[in-house]
Order: structure tokens, then sequence, then C-alpha cells
């Protein structure tokens, strides 16, 4: 069987999924409000413009990014471990706001109606720090809720067969964009025209999409992929252990 054929790309039509999209299982929580969702994009905008106020770069921006998130591996030392999870919620640049806040509008209420806000809220926790905790150990320390807004992509690639319903809003050619643009942020990054937290990016994907299999498959026929992603995640909170222990 081929990597094509076991982990597809979603269809662009959502008839095209067949028999399975009869399923509708996005729609038990279809009345919900993705209370979770909105929060996250309020916070981080009233963080962004908390950050911007005095102006990107000056000393008390800095001294707030640093205390509303932004980490250092001698941050994790000194005991700071919320830090991965709350960088994720902090952005300098509009340009990067605009990009994971408009991704995020698009495919938290998608989630948060599928699985519901207790779940989702667990998924971007867990996301958040894995992808932030990825990039810091080895590319150094990042911001911005990138790195959960890739976990979200893989999670949907993943688990569509299921969750049908998350074709209403994410499909093949939203699934392609997201891959073309994590490309042309490695060639940016390469190039050393910008700064981009590529690791949070990959590293976020792969968690979202083992996750995403493992919802696909149901802890019986996919507990392979739930022991890989939790590996991730243990293997985040090990790297901060680690770094708390060896101050």
């Amino acid at each position: 069987m081929s990597l094509a054929s076991r982990f597809p790309f979603p269809p662009n039509d959502p008839e095209d999924a067949g028999s399975r999209y009869n399923s509708r299982l996005y729609e038990r929580f279809e009345g919900l409000l993705p209370i979770v969702t909105y929060s996250v994009i309020l916070w981080c905008t009233v963080v962004y413009f908390l950050v911007n106020k005095d102006g990107a770069g000056s000393v008390a921006s800095n001294k707030l990014t640093h205390f509303l998130g932004f980490t250092t591996y001698q941050d994790l030392c000194n005991g700071r471990w919320w830090g991965p999870i709350a960088s994720a919620c902090v952005h300098i640049d509009l340009w990067h706001i605009v990009f994971n806040m408009l991704w995020l509008v698009r495919l938290g209420p998608l989630m948060e109606r599928g699985l519901g806000s207790f779940k989702t809220v667990i998924f971007f926790i867990s996301a958040a720090f894995v992808s932030s905790t990825v990039q810091l150990s080895f590319a150094g320390p990042g911001i911005g809720f990138s790195g959960v807004v890739y976990a979200l992509g893989g999670f949907m690639w993943a688990a569509w067969p299921r969750f049908t319903g998350f074709l209403e809003g994410f499909n093949g050619t939203s699934l392609r964009w997201l891959l073309i643009w994590q490309a042309f942020c490695l060639v940016l990054s390469w190039g050393g025209m910008m700064p981009i937290a590529n690791t949070a990016h990959i590293s976020g994907m792969l968690f979202g999409f083992l996750v995403g299999l493992w919802a696909c498959h149901g802890t019986k026929r996919g507990w392979y992929w739930l022991c890989a992603s939790t590996l991730m995640l243990l293997a985040s909170i090990a790297f901060c252990a680690l770094a708390a222990f060896s101050n």
C-alpha cells in the first residue's frame, strides 16, 4: 500500500469522501459555540497589542514579551515549565498574528465542534507544549501559534476519513497551502531573509498527524499512533524536567 493511499489528502469536494461522508461525526457538536477557539484568538490579540504598545524591540516591550511567554532554555532551567505553552500566544509581527489567527478562526471551530471544547483545549495545550519545546531544544526559542495551527492541519489531514465534517472547512487545497507555506518558510530561513520557527511548524504537524491517526482508527486499531504521539509529549516533558533539574 502506497503512502498516498494510506494517508490520503482530504478531497476538495466533501461528496468525494464517498460513503464515509454519511457518518457526519463532526456534527455531534454541531450547535457548540467554539469558546476555546475564540478565547485563544482574544488572548493572542490582547498580547499582541500589549507587546507592541511601546514599540517592538523597546526595553519595555522585550520585558513584557518575556513576562507573557517568551521562554529560553535558561528560563526552563529556572523552572518556567509553563513557558513553552504561553509562548504560543505571543506574536510581535502583524503578518505573524494575522496568518495564525486566520487559520485558527477557520480550523479551530471545526476541531471544537468535532471533538468538543474539553478535548480541544487539551489538544491546544499539548500541541503548543510539544511544538515549542521541540523548537527550543533543536533550534532555540520561538513564539507564535504556528505550531498549533500546523498541528490542527496535521490532525485534520489524518482524521478526516472519520471526522468527515472537517471537509466543510478543510480540504486538499487547504492542506497544500499549509505545506507550500512551510516550504516557503524554509527558503526564507535558509536564505537568511527571515528567522522562522520551522521546527515548531514541522513538529506540530507531526504531533497533530499522529494524534489524528489515533482519533481516526481508535485506541484498539490505532494504539501505535497513540504510543507515538504520547512519546513525543513525554520527550518534551522529559526535556523540560532535565532542564529544571540541571539548574
